[in-house]
C-alpha cells in the first residue's frame, strides 16, 4: 500500500526523506480515530488487570498454582485465536463489525472472570476477553494504518500511548479496589462498562472503520509479501524482551536490588511508566523523522539501557534502568507492527493478525525459556541472553528495510 503518493491521505503527501527527515505528518484526530484510541485501551486495561488480579483470584477461590495457570493458558489461547481469525472475520463480514465484537467480548470476558463460578466458566473469561482484545488490537492497528496514511506511525504511537496509560489505570483499579470495600473485581466491572459505552458512542454506522479493506476482502487476495514475515520476526524478538522483563523483572530486582517480593512486583511498573514516556516523545518524533530511523534508534537505546540495568546493583540504579528500558521499548510495538502492515501491500488486517499471533505465542515461549535458563544459570546471567535479541533484531532491521513508501 503506497502512503506517499496519495494526496487525499491525512498528513499530506510524503516528501522525499533527507537524512531521515520528512515533512510534518501529524495524525488527523477525528471521531473515528479517537474511538480507535479508546478501543486499544481496552486491550491494555484487560491484560494488565488480569495479571494484577490473578493472585487475588487464586486466594479468593482457593486455587492451586496449577489450576490458576489454566487461566493464563486461556488468556494466551484466546489471544492467538483472535489474531488468527481477525483477517477472515474482516473478509467475511467487516472490520467495523469485528471491532464491535471485540468490545463486547472484552466486556463479557471481564464479567465471566469475576463471576465466582466453576473454574471452566471463570477460565472462559480470560479466553473470550483476550479473543476480543486481539480483535481490538488488530482492527485498530489496521484501521489507523489505512486511515492515517503517511501519519500512521505517529497515530499508532499515540494509540499505544493510550493503551499504556489504560494498562496502568487498570492495574491501579485492581489494587485500589483490593484495599477498599469495593473489592478488586470493581476494576473489571469498570472495564466492562467502558467497553459497552464505547459501542453506544460508536453508534450504528460502522463503515468509517472499513477503510482500506478492499484488497483483503477479495477471495483472490495475493499472499503476503516475504518482507512482512521479516518485519514480524523483528518485532517478535523485541516484544519477547518486553514480555520477559515484565514477568521475571521482579526476580532481578530481588536478587540485585535487595527488594522484598511485594516491593519488587510493584516496582516493575517503572517499565510501564518508561513506555508511556517513550511513546509520548516518540509519537512526536516520528511526525518529522523516518520511522525506520526512529525504530533503529529505539532498539539501540533500549539495548544500552538493558546493558546498564544488567550491570548495576541497588534498588535506585535498577529502577532508573527499568524506566530507561521502558522509554526505549515503548516505540517497538507501534513502529514494528506499522512496518509489517506497510509491507503488506494493502492487507493490514492480515499482517497485524499474524504479528499479534506471533507475539502471543512468544509471550508463552520466551518467559518459559528464560525461566529454564535462570534455573541453571541464575536469573541475572539468564537475562544477558536478551541482549542477543536486541542484536539480532537490529541486524534484521538493517538487512530487511521496509521503505516508508511501499509501491502498490
Amino acid at each position: 500500500m503506497s502512503k506517499g503518493h496519495d494526496p487525499a491521505l491525512p498528513g499530506g503527501p510524503a516528501q522525499p526523506a533527507l537524512s531521515g527527515l520528512h515533512a510534518p505528518t501529524r495524525p488527523v484526530r477525528d471521531r473515528a480515530t479517537l474511538l480507535a484510541y479508546v478501543q486499544l485501551g481496552l486491550l491494555g486495561w484487560f491484560v494488565y488487570a488480569f495479571g494484577a488480579s490473578l493472585t487475588l483470584l487464586r486466594d479468593d477461590e482457593g486455587l492451586t498454582r496449577t489450576a490458576a495457570s489454566i487461566l493464563s493458558l486461556a488468556l494466551a489461547g484466546g489471544g492467538v485465536l483472535g489474531s488468527l481469525t481477525a483477517a477472515p472475520f474482516v473478509r467475511r463480514w467487516s472490520r467495523g463489525l469485528m471491532l464491535r465484537a471485540g468490545s463486547i467480548l472484552v466486556a463479557i470476558g471481564a464479567l465471566l472472570y469475576i463471576s465466582d463460578g466453576p473454574l471452566w466458566l471463570v477460565a472462559a473469561g480470560p479466553f473470550l476477553g483476550s479473543l476480543g482484545a486481539s480483535y481490538c488490537a488488530v482492527g485498530v492497528s489496521a484501521f489507523l494504518e489505512a486511515r492515517q496514511g503517511a501519519a500512521a506511525d505517529a497515530a499508532l504511537a499515540e494509540a499505544n500511548l493510550f493503551a499504556s496509560i489504560a494498562s496502568l489505570i487498570g492495574t491501579l483499579a485492581i489494587g485500589i479496589g483490593a484495599t477498599t470495600i469495593l473489592g478488586w473485581q470493581a476494576g473489571l466491572v469498570i472495564l466492562a462498562v467502558i467497553a459497552v459505552l464505547l459501542e453506544f458512542v460508536r453508534g450504528r454506522d460502522l463503515t468509517p472503520f472499513d477503510v482500506g479493506t478492499a484488497m483483503e476482502s477479495r477471495q483472490d487476495a495475493p499472499r503476503l509479501p516475504g518482507l512482512v514475515w521479516w518485519a514480524v520476526l523483528t518485532l517478535i524478538l523485541l516484544t519477547s524482551v518486553e514480555i520477559t522483563l515484565l514477568q521475571w523483572g521482579p526476580d532481578l530486582l530481588r536478587e540485585r536490588g535487595g527488594l522484598e517480593a511485594g516491593a519488587a512486583s510493584a516496582t516493575i511498573a517503572a517499565v510501564v511508566i518508561g513506555m508511556i514516556i517513550g511513546r509520548l516523545i516518540g509519537s512526536r518524533i516520528v511526525e518529522r523523522v523516518s520511522s525506520e530511523l526512529v525504530f533503529g534508534g529505539s532498539i539501540l537505546f533500549a539495548a544500552a539501557a538493558f546493558a546498564y540495568t544488567w550491570l548495576v546493583t541497588g534498588a535506585i540504579p535498577l529502577i532508573i534502568g527499568l524506566v530507561l528500558i521502558g522509554i526505549g521499548i515503548g516505540m517497538h510495538f507501534p513502529l514494528g507492527i506499522g512496518r509489517a502492515m506497510r509491507a503488506s501491500l494493502g492487507q493490514p488486517d492480515r499482517a497485524a493478525g499474524w504479528t499479534s499471533a506471533g507475539i502471543g505465542v512468544m509471550s508463552g515461549v520466551a518467559p518459559f525459556a528464560l525461566a529454564a535458563l535462570a534455573d541453571s544459570w541464575g536469573v541475572h546471567r539468564a537475562f544477558a541472553v536478551m541482549l542477543a535479541f536486541f542484536a539480532v533484531s537490529f541486524v534484521l532491521l538493517l538487512w530487511k528495510r521496509v521503505p516508508e513508501d511501499v509501491p502498490a
